[in-house]
């Protein structure tokens, strides 16, 4: 499964080499800030829109199988002590074989953000490098400048309908029970995740994150038995080293056709 990723990534990066002279990232997406408000005055929320041009698309905070994960930089700002971005439920896409994880048309990702000085207004500054895709791959990093005024005020509606669309906690999905096993494989571990959930409607699908970008966990089956949703799949060092799996570190996306679910940390027992 890696050697197939690697391969599809190079086929992508070939792609690039002869045809990014003609098409240029900021043809197909547009970025701004949207600057929200002080909801309190070390809590305010923000959020960075994309505007992707039709056909193409742009990925999530674990892109899967084809995808190229984005990043942040928020060094240029001023009066920032921590950014946390909330991603709304993506969509899954399926292409040459493989699945990858992301978004199409207008994306917005709420900040949420803690000043270094409460009261004092914000100068979001930085930059953002992302994938966006159609059949080719072109990554793109865009600057950004905004700043957030310190008065309180009401929440973009827009703003509110990106967190509305959130993944569910495990509270709200009403997520009795969660168990994850490790067994030795050639190459790697195997993990088989047992949830104890209502259906979030069928098919469900998940995607395990590490925390570590370098352990590749292979996309999970999925099966269903009643209340019970049980996962398994496999993980391998990229570099093919030994490594170890921080359970609290674990999350666990549930995606159905009806919600998704995220759950954060698993435990053995």
């Amino acid at each position: 499964m890696i050697l197939k990723s690697l391969f599809f990534s190079l086929v992508w990066c070939l792609l690039l080499t002869g045809m990014a002279m003609a098409q240029s990232a900021r043809d197909v997406v547009s970025l701004s800030v949207l600057p929200g408000a002080r909801l309190e005055p070390d809590h305010h929320i923000a959020a960075l829109q994309l505007r992707l041009k039709p056909g193409w698309k742009t990925y999530w905070r674990a892109p899967g199988e084809a995808g190229i994960p984005p990043s942040f930089n928020w060094s240029g700002s001023e009066n920032l002590a921590a950014v946390n971005v909330l991603w709304p439920t993506p969509i899954l896409f399926h292409q040459y074989g493989m699945r990858s994880i992301g978004y199409s048309g207008d994306v917005i990702l709420p900040l949420v953000i803690s000043p270094l000085v409460r009261g004092d207004q914000i100068t979001l500054s930085g930059e953002i490098n992302l994938g966006v895709c159609q059949d080719i791959c072109i990554p793109l990093q865009a600057r950004f400048e905004a700043v957030l005024p310190a008065h309180r005020g009401a929440l973009d509606s827009r703003i509110e309908q990106a967190i509305r669309q959130q993944p569910k906690s495990p509270r709200a999905a009403k997520l009795r029970a969660r168990r994850c096993d490790f067994a030795p494989v050639p190459d790697g571990l195997g993990l088989k995740v047992t949830l104890d959930m209502p259906p979030a409607g069928a098919p469900e699908q998940a995607e395990i994150e590490t925390g570590n970008p370098l352990i590749w966990v292979a996309p999970p089956s999925a099966t269903r038995t009643g209340r019970i949703l049980s996962l398994e799949t496999v993980l391998t060092h990229t570099a093919g080293q030994p490594f170890a799996v921080q359970r609290d570190a674990l999350r666990i996306t549930v995606f159905g056709n009806k919600y998704a679910v995220d759950i954060l940390g698993c435990s053995s027992n």
